[in-house]
């Protein structure tokens, strides 16, 4: 007969493996232009999900063979911190050269779990062994080699929680303090999204592993390991959410020759060497200047890529052909402009046009069209510039226009 709580798992089970499904179909919609990150958030979902799907079945087969999908789906345990960290190694500029090493250790575990429920399938059928044994007593007897496996392992797996979490918030701190530079339009959602989802990662991962020590030796946390899976859920949902709403933070900018604006070319120290030598050379003399600001007068005429939802410094910076740090130099020093403000001027600019030729076209659309994401930010950055709402504007200039 199938509980309560049995139920209530497999609900929640179904909702996870959607979300999961959902998440890595957004990421994979980002297209070519995506963070090369994106990939390490889509393992993340993957091995979650397969956690999720591994749920679903735990109330509607026997116990017997519960015990045999353990190796087809516990491994994925072990690729959820790897992957977490491998994201945040990517968008701090600091890329693993070889990053499927981080994933080797998936197959001892898979040896080590295989071998666990060979021993405890065996002591099920012949009926020396319980569904669920409360606690964990070990000997090192044949009998208690599965339980012993079953300790290596999640003592394997609590050293690798330490050894990850505290990589992460390195790379973390490491790309707090870069943020304004290195994602300059995108900076303040950048951090927000980063901390919310390193703090999020945080708890669940450390309330994760509590559950797994107190299921290991205490009791079976039941309850504990229901609000552990919702956890997940909620962080799938707001991922979801966030991408949806902020495409541009899953999106890197990419040169003319397909190399990502903000990506080193080379790595270790000697790629950190070149960087540091490049920005000291950022400086620009009065002929450059000249040649950045026609390159700019010739994007802004253009209008295209100025209107992309998705520009960013670096890109604009790879299509003058200047660095990011040069660019920002001009706008800064010479047209005395951010680069938000340089943006929405131009973007302010088409859309009080379109706002007057088109007068039956939503605010929403136009504002879309021009590149922003929201008609409230649209609205603000139009009486920033214009001194006027977008409504007051287009009442104002028809009413002239009748005139």
């Amino acid at each position: 007969m199938i509980e309560t709580v049995d139920i209530l798992f497999l609900i929640v089970s179904v909702l996870g493996a959607s979300q999961a499904i959902f998440l890595i179909i957004l990421l994979m919609d980002e297209g070519k232009r995506a963070f090369a990150a994106n990939r390490w958030l889509m393992v993340f979902g993957f091995s979650v999900g397969m956690s999720f799907l591994d749920d679903t079945f735990d109330p509607l087969i026997s116990p017997l063979l519960n015990l045999y999908l353990v190796p087809a789906f516990a491994p994925f345990f072990f690729a959820f911190i790897p992957s977490i960290y491998l994201y945040f190694r990517e968008i701090s500029s600091d890329p693993v050269s070889r990053p499927c090493l981080h994933f080797l250790v998936l197959v001892p575990v898979t040896a080590m779990i295989g071998l666990m429920v060979y021993l405890k399938s065996a002591r099920m059928i012949s009926g020396l062994e319980d569904v669920r044994d409360v606690g964990l007593q070990i000997s090192f007897s044949a009998e208690g080699l599965g339980d012993l496996i079953l300790l290596a392992t999640v003592i394997l797996f609590c050293v690798l929680f330490v050894v990850y979490m505290t990589g992460i918030w390195r790379c973390a701190r490491r790309y707090l303090q870069q943020a304004d530079r290195q994602l300059q339009t995108d900076s303040r959602r950048m951090r927000r999204w980063v901390i919310e989802f390193l703090v999020g990662m945080t708890v669940l991962f450390t309330v994760f592993t509590l559950t797994n020590l107190l299921d290991l030796f205490l009791f079976h946390a039941v309850w504990l390991s229901l609000g552990v899976k919702v956890g997940f859920v909620l962080v799938f949902f707001r991922m979801c959410q966030v991408i949806a709403q902020n495409p541009a933070l899953f999106v890197q900018p990419e040169t003319d020759e397909g190399v990502s604006a903000d990506v080193p070319v080379r790595r270790g120290r000697q790629g950190t060497e070149d960087q540091q030598a490049s920005m000291s050379r950022d400086t620009v003399d009065d002929p450059n200047i000249a040649r950045i600001r026609t390159r700019l007068e010739k994007l802004v005429a253009n209008h295209e890529m100025m209107l992309d939802p998705l520009l960013t410094m670096p890109k604009l910076a790879a299509a003058v052909g200047v660095t990011p740090n040069q660019l920002s130099f001009v706008l800064n020093q010479h047209l005395g402009k951010s680069f938000f403000d340089f943006i929405n001027e131009v973007r302010i600019d088409a859309a009080s046009h379109l706002l007057i030729e088109e007068p039956n076209r939503t605010i929403l659309d136009i504002a879309t069209e021009v590149g922003f994401n929201s008609k409230s930010t649209f609205n603000q950055a139009f009486k920033k510039i214009t001194g006027r709402t977008p409504s007051a504007y287009r009442a104002e200039n028809s009413n002239k226009s009748d005139d």
